[in-house]
Parts: structure tokens; C-alpha cells; sequence
């Protein structure tokens, strides 16, 4: 269970996040709204029966006519405008407070039945800026009223001529202690509670595959130290899988400079400062400069832990000194283990409640950043598959074919007997061979290349592209669809387009066909794609599912990986020496799978 933000907490500075504009007005919107609504029915209540005393209920209705005019003035601003400053919002709040103030002094002081104003205005404050606001104005109103209560109570009275009611005077200071604090705590508990939920998502949104791993470390760590306004951060990672150990630090984030990042790894004696040995009930912990023993430590749930001791090494002491170090361990994965540490925070509170910010953000953060590491990881293998296969296929196909061409080139320029016919021939079947080969690197040129196309024109671009193919092959290729309208994820078009082109140079390089079709449809629920040639099929004959094709490894590699991270259903039917089909069968709305 997690702790209780401490009331030194809330009285304390917030974590460095900014409310906007959009906010602000918002705000102003609905204390407008709800200033008049108050404005209108104390209104109508003293038109209906007269306030005492008797003598000042026309000033007091007066009074009450002006406060509906400002209300109603307010709304018409904060309506017109987009935009509200700061300066607005104080002169608005000293509204809330000076009116019901003057209203009560006519209309028996303490005991008047607008007393209920001051609790707007107590509400208005925990609204608009939270704790130290609200209890700003509370002992403001309390010395207001303990004012009104002396002059009630003293000489001065006869004046206005009220009856002073200790027990009622009692009572309504207690009451505004009492609700002021209630208030400003809620509100500035749910206050911090918003601010942590916007600052996950802005620090989530640095994890970007495009920059990498070591731009969305720098992006995400210069993020959160500028949220506590923390001299430094430090992140250690270690993978025991393959013994290794880095750390990612940023130092010197202030208003005139720009931080200062630096990667390293580790050896194994720095890996023993950075790593030393935590309980294990400890999740995340916090000293205090020169003090080895931690003055704070919570679990993996956010329950404070008590009497663990939790030692800070030596070495990282006198590596990284501080007035207040924070540390938290997160596991990303079973082989990876990682520990965030950051120096001399200045904002989210005491020590205790700004480890259960930080562990609460690098839970929320973590999964993004490893996310972007499996996916740099993922790329970076598929471009080594992708390079071994194009250099297996130009060693085994167009290497080897020139390979032969020039021995039948020296053969042909070497032989005397050879008749001009046999010339002849010899010369035909060479030319027909460099065109297939030609044909065959130009289609691994072309699979090479990125499929850039607008996922909205699917239909057209699979129609090029296989008129394409019919034009630089000879093979007489077509396109059938039955639809014209699409309504498909990208994602999900241009596995389409992938899977369509793998199988077309499929056709090319191993069936040896003379036609192919390709027809898409869309059914209720789902598409489908087939694909079939009157080439030589695959090595077995009949109907094989795609769990058939998995058990027994047959099938396309890449058309099965394809149509897999779709969720979707591959069946082919070959029949050996005359030819195969490929039925591809995709959800509308699939379950993408990066494994």
C-alpha cells in the first residue's frame, strides 16, 4: 500500500511541471460559473426575506447586487478569452475574499448566513494553486473573522450594533482551519497525483526507435532530472548474459547550459560501486551527504521500509557527492538489471515521497526505453540476416551464372572448329542467360528496396507493382480485386505489399513459371490474398495448414514471419510439377506480434 503524501510534502514544492493555459482557464470557467450561481441565489434569499440587521439589509442587498454585477463581468471575461495569466487569477481570488468579507460586516458579522462565501473562496485557492495557497488564505480569513469577532466584542460595536456569539466565533474559526486544510490537501494530493501522470507520459514519449538507445537515454534522463530539478543522474545496466556493464550519465542541466551527456562501461570495479548490495526488501533508497546509512527506503509496492539498513558505498560517495542521493532498481528483464540514481533532487517533496515519484516513473518508463532497445536489436539483426541472404543469393545465383558465362565466352573464343550455326546458337543462348540473370538481380534490387507507398492506395501499388513484374520478367502476371474501397490498418498494408512482393520473386527465382495470379477480396471480417503459379510447386503435394507448415518448417520463411505478426492464416496447396497457391487470410482489426 502506498504512504500518505506527508503534510510537509504538500506544503512543499511541486515536481517542475507547468499547469497550462488550457488549464488555467478552465479553471477560472467553472469558479466563474459557480461565483455567479452563488451571487444569484444569496440574491434572491435577501430579496425574498431581509438580512439583519434590519437596518443595513438595503446595503447589504446593494452589496449583493454589486457582487452578481463583478460575477457576472468575470464570466463574460474568462468566457471571451483564451488565454488567463497568473495576474488575473490573483485579482480574481482577492475578489473572493474582500467581497464576502464586506458583506458579512453588514449582516450580523460572524453569525451571518453568507459566512458560506469564505468557503468559495477556500475552494476557489485549492482550485487554482493548491496547498500553500489554500492555507494562505485560510489563516487570512481566520485573522478576518477573529477581526470582525474583536470589534464585535469591544467598544467599537455600538456602530453596528451586533451581538457577539463566543461559542459561534469558536466555531467558525475552527471550521475554517478545518476546511482550509481538508481542501488544500485533497487538492493539492490530487494536484501531484495529475502533475506525475503528465510527467510519465512526457517522459515516455522520448522513447523513440528513430533516435535510438543512446538518444532516448539522453532524451529520458535529461527529462526526469529537469522534473526534480536534480544536479545529476546516473543509470547503471548490467546484462549477466553477456557479463557486461554500462552506465549513462547527465551532469550541469541549468538555465545557461546545456547538460552534459556521457556513456561508458563498466569494469568490475566500478560495476561493485554503482551495484553495491541493497536488501533485498528494499527497492529503492535515499542518504543523505556524508552518511553512509539511508535515511529512507521503500519496497518494489511503495511501502516504506523500516529497520533495513541499506549501506551507500564508499567509493560512490566519494565518486558522486551529495546533500541527498536517491536510488532505484528496476528489472527489465530476467538477464538485465538496471539502478537509476539522482543527485540533490529539489522538488517533489521529502526524501521518502520523491522515491516513490522516481520509482513510480521509471516503472512507468522502463518498458518504453527496453522496448526501444529490443527493437534497435531487432533491426539490427534483420539487417545482418538480410545482408547474409543477399550475399547468398548473389554468390549462389548471379556470381556463379557469370562465373559460367565467362567460361563459355572463353571456351567460344578459343575454339577454331565451331561452325558459324553452332557460333551462333552458342552466342543466343549466352545473351538469353545474362538477360535472366539481369531479370534476377533486378528483382533483388528491387526487394532491397523500402516500401514506400500510401497504405490508402494498397490496390493501386499492388497493381504496379505486379504489372511491373510481368513487364521485367515476361512471366504474364494479374491482378484481380473485387473491392475498391479499404479500410485496413497501414501496418497491416504493408505486410500486404511485403508478403505480395516476396512471392512474386519467389515465382521468379525457384518455381519457373509461366502465369501467376494474385487475387484480393475482403470478406465480413477479414481479407484475403492468394497467389497462385503454374510453376513446379513445393516438395509435397496436398493442403497444408500454417500449424502444419510450423511443425514441419516448410513453407516461405518471410511470408510466414509476415503473415504471423498479423495474426493472420497462411494455407498452401501444392501440386508438385504443376504448380502452387497460396491463401493468405488477415483479421481486419489483427493482434500485431514483434516476436
Amino acid at each position: 500500500m502506498r504512504a500518505v503524501p506527508s503534510f510537509l510534502d504538500l506544503i512543499g514544492r511541486r515536481l517542475a511541471v507547468q499547469q497550462s493555459s488550457r488549464d488555467r482557464i478552465e479553471i477560472e470557467r467553472i469558479l466563474a460559473v459557480a461565483r455567479l450561481l452563488l451571487a444569484l441565489s444569496s440574491i434572491l434569499a435577501s430579496a425574498v426575506d431581509r438580512t439583519d440587521p434590519a437596518q443595513y439589509s438595503s446595503l447589504a442587498l446593494g452589496l449583493l447586487l454589486f457582487y452578481g454585477g463583478h460575477s457576472l463581468a468575470l464570466l463574460a471575461i474568462v468566457v471571451r478569452r483564451k488565454e488567463l495569466t497568473n495576474r488575473f487569477a490573483i485579482l480574481a481570488h482577492v475578489g473572493d475574499v474582500v467581497w464576502p468579507a464586506a458583506i458579512i460586516v453588514v449582516t450580523n458579522g460572524i453569525t451571518s448566513p453568507f459566512f458560506f462565501y469564505f468557503s468559495f473562496a477556500l475552494l476557489a485557492a485549492a482550485f487554482r494553486w493548491g496547498m500553500r495557497a489554500t492555507l494562505a488564505t485560510t489563516l487570512f480569513l481566520i485573522m478576518i473573522v477573529a477581526a470582525e469577532g474583536t470589534v464585535q466584542s469591544s467598544g467599537w460595536n455600538h456602530w453596528i450594533q451586533l451581538q457577539f456569539d463566543l461559542n459561534g466565533f469558536i466555531q467558525r474559526e475552527a471550521y475554517l482551519a478545518i476546511f482550509g486544510v481538508l481542501v488544500g490537501y485533497l487538492a493539492e494530493a490530487e494536484k501531484r497525483r495529475r502533475v506525475q501522470a503528465i510527467s510519465a507520459g512526457q517522459i515516455s514519449r522520448q522513447a523513440r526507435v528513430d533516435i535510438g538507445l543512446k538518444g532516448t537515454l539522453r532524451a529520458t534522463l535529461q527529462e526526469i532530472m529537469a522534473l526534480f530539478q536534480a544536479r545529476g543522474i546516473l543509470l547503471v545496466a548490467t546484462d549477466s548474459a553477456s557479463d557486461q556493464s554500462y552506465a549513462w550519465r547527465v551532469n550541469g542541466l541549468d538555465s545557461e547550459s546545456e547538460a552534459l551527456f556521457s556513456s561508458q562501461s563498466l569494469d568490475r570495479e566500478l560495476e561493485q560501486c554503482y551495484l553495491f548490495a541493497m536488501s533485498e526488501r528494499c527497492a529503492a533508497a535515499a542518504w543523505r551527504g556524508g552518511d553512509l546509512q539511508n535515511i529512507a527506503a521503500i519496497d518494489r509496492d511503495g511501502s516504506t521500509v523500516q529497520g533495513e539498513r541499506c549501506r551507500l558505498s564508499t567509493a560512490m560517495e566519494a565518486l558522486h557527492p551529495h546533500k541527498v542521493l536517491l536510488a532505484c532498481n528496476v528489472k527489465v528483464a530476467r538477464a538485465v538489471s538496471t539502478r537509476l540514481f539522482l543527485v540533490d533532487p529539489n522538488l517533489g517533496g521529502q526524501p521518502a515521497t520523491q522515491l516513490l515519484i522516481l520509482q513510480d516513473l521509471v516503472h512507468t518508463v522502463a518498458p518504453a526505453v527496453y522496448n526501444v532497445y529490443l527493437l534497435r536489436r531487432l533491426r539490427s539483426r534483420a539487417a545482418a540476416a538480410e545482408r547474409s541472404r543477399v550475399a547468398r543469393d548473389l554468390h549462389d545465383g548471379v556470381v556463379q551464372s557469370l562465373h559460367g558465362i565467362a567460361f563459355r565466352l572463353y571456351a567460344l573464343r578459343t575454339t577454331t572448329k565451331m561452325n558459324e550455326g553452332d557460333c551462333s546458337r552458342e552466342l543466343l543462348e549466352i545473351q538469353e542467360l545474362v538477360q535472366h540473370e539481369t531479370a534476377n538481380l533486378r528483382s533483388l534490387i528491387r526487394q532491397l528496396e523500402p516500401l514506400d507507398f500510401d497504405p490508402r492506395r494498397l490496390l493501386d501499388f499492388l497493381s504496379r507493382m505486379i504489372e511491373q513484374f510481368r513487364y521485367d520478367t515476361g512471366i504474364d502476371a494479374k491482378f484481380v480485386c473485387d473491392s475498391t474501397d479499404l479500410d485496413l490498418p497501414p501496418t497491416v498494408c504493408r505486410e500486404i505489399a511485403g508478403i505480395v512482393r516476396e512471392a512474386l520473386a519467389n515465382v521468379l527465382k525457384h518455381s519457373y513459371a509461366h502465369n501467376v495470379l494474385v487475387r484480393f477480396h475482403m470478406l465480413h471480417d477479414s481479407c484475403v490474398l492468394t497467389i497462385e503459379d503454374d510453376g513446379r510447386g513445393f516438395e509435397f503435394s496436398g493442403r497444408v495448414t500454417s500449424a502444419e507448415l510450423k511443425a514441419s518448417r516448410r513453407g516461405p520463411l518471410v511470408i510466414k514471419e509476415r503473415v504471423r505478426a498479423m495474426g493472420g492464416d497462411l494455407t498452401i496447396e501444392s501440386s508438385p510439377g504443376q504448380g502452387a497457391r497460396l491463401e493468405i487470410k488477415v483479421p481486419k482489426e489483427p493482434e500485431l506480434h514483434l516476436g
